[in-house]
């Protein structure tokens, strides 16, 4: 599902992520001629860093006229739409399946709000930088490959957008385009967060996924309470293994006995 011509979806498609999204007066039509084939996105930093950066990327600058690109990214995560055509973004450079010199017609630009040393970049923006990109390649058709920094395409040493490796953008992107959430740093999705995932992925009702849920906190309640611990109405049971004890008070026990201060088993 590949696209030629303007990105008119773009408010939608950024919507539809979950992203917060700001539309200035005239984007549907403002631009420097019509797009071609949509062919990915190229990821920038502004270099200013301050709340006025848009501005300059609407209005251009003394040495080249706006728009500089499509979408400003601020540090909140809120994504502005500038443009919808053509804007002086790419310059001289070149990427595997990108024209030579001329990628301004063929791929996105998001600018995003930075002072340009690699150190300032917020979570909320770097998350919502990697959902907007993986939002449009999904609706272009393409894959995180053709999602590429600034510094990777240009022929003339730019280095944005600073501090970000883009290789390890790009995986997560493409795990975002393959519509599994990006684990937390350092960690692993859940049991039920997997299966919401495999669920979705198979159009399972919201029914089905409900009882799954519930048969999934029945589990946890079994385990800490004693097998049927709802059909008691939540009353704990008494293992017999632990001296006709229920968790809480067998715990208890061995606190005291191990004398860590505050334990106190029931008389």
């Amino acid at each position: 599902m590949g696209w030629t011509g303007d990105p008119i979806w773009l408010a939608d498609v950024l919507r539809a992520e979950g992203l917060k999204v700001i539309e200035h007066d005239g984007w549907r039509q403002r631009g420097h001629g019509d797009f071609r084939d949509i062919r990915g996105v190229l990821c920038h930093h502004t270099g200013g860093g301050s709340s006025n950066d848009w501005q300059v990327v609407l209005n251009g600058r003394p040495d080249l006229k706006g728009p500089l690109a499509q979408l400003v990214l601020e540090r909140d995560g809120t994504y502005r739409i500038i443009a919808v055509g053509v804007c002086w973004h790419a310059g001289r450079g070149s990427w595997p399946g990108w024209p030579t010199n001329n990628a301004n017609y063929h791929v996105i630009g998001i600018e995003a709000v930075s002072r340009g040393d690699g150190t300032d970049w917020t979570p909320e923006q770097l998350d919502a930088y990697k959902r907007g990109c993986a939002a449009i390649l999904r609706r272009i058709g393409r894959t995180s490959t053709d999602c590429v920094g600034h510094r990777e395409y240009s022929s003339e040493g730019k280095i944005d957008p600073a501090g970000i490796d883009m290789n390890a953008f790009r995986r997560d992107v493409q795990t975002l385009i393959d519509g599994k959430p990006t684990p937390p740093q350092g960690g692993t999705m859940s049991w039920l967060d997997e299966q919401i995932i495999n669920w979705a992925s198979k159009s399972v009702t919201v029914r089905t996924m409900l009882s799954y849920i519930d048969r999934y906190n029945g589990l946890i309640l079994d385990q800490l309470l004693g097998p049927g611990s709802r059909e008691r109405g939540g009353e704990p049971a008494r293992w017999e293994m632990l001296g006709d004890r229920t968790l809480v008070e067998a715990l208890a026990r061995i606190g005291e006995e191990l004398k860590i201060p505050g334990f106190k088993a029931p008389k």
